[in-house]
């Protein structure tokens, strides 16, 4: 089931978008999403990340999912290094499985805005919907499992043109 959403570029004055996500997820996914240990708490996760989570220009971007008026999911793609991004994607519970991560992962290649970028991504080796999700659009796996984790890599393309 793919849901209809309307994707938004956050500047650092969205903290409620950002909020309404992270308040929206479990602590399964949050643990999994920041490879936190036990079960963390939402307001920590948004103190620890509020950085990170809405990360802009000209290092980085945050990106909303919305779906009516309810911000439904979030990307992140911070610059680590010169011409490397890091990226994180995050689906608030109710939406998860209904293409939202996808319409998200999506936005990278057809925004045409890294590329030459190299992006890299990491997951939890039990996290089977994001490692699905990285090699759907075209995330090789740098090496093996390291540490519970995998990591991924994609020197985006240019933008697809549909």
């Amino acid at each position: 089931m793919t849901t209809v959403i309307t994707l938004r570029e956050l500047g650092a004055t969205a903290a409620e978008d950002v909020a309404a996500v992270v308040l929206a997820c479990s602590p399964g996914t949050l643990q999994r999403r920041f490879f936190l240990p036990g079960r963390p708490d939402p307001w920590d996760v948004l103190a620890r990340y509020r950085r990170y989570l809405l990360a802009g220009p000209p290092h980085g971007v945050a990106l909303v999912a919305v779906r009516g008026r309810a911000a439904v999911g979030l990307l992140n793609l911070v610059a680590a290094e010169a011409r490397v991004a890091e990226l994180g994607i995050m689906v608030a519970d109710p939406w998860q499985r209904q293409g939202i991560a996808t319409g998200l992962a999506a936005w990278l290649r057809t925004s045409g805005r890294w590329q030459g970028w190299t992006v890299r991504a990491v997951t939890q080796a039990d996290n089977l919907a994001a490692r699905a999700l990285l090699r759907r659009q075209g995330f090789r796996a740098r090496h093996g499992l390291d540490h519970g984790e995998y990591h991924y890599e994609l020197t985006m393309p240019a933008p697809e043109v549909a």
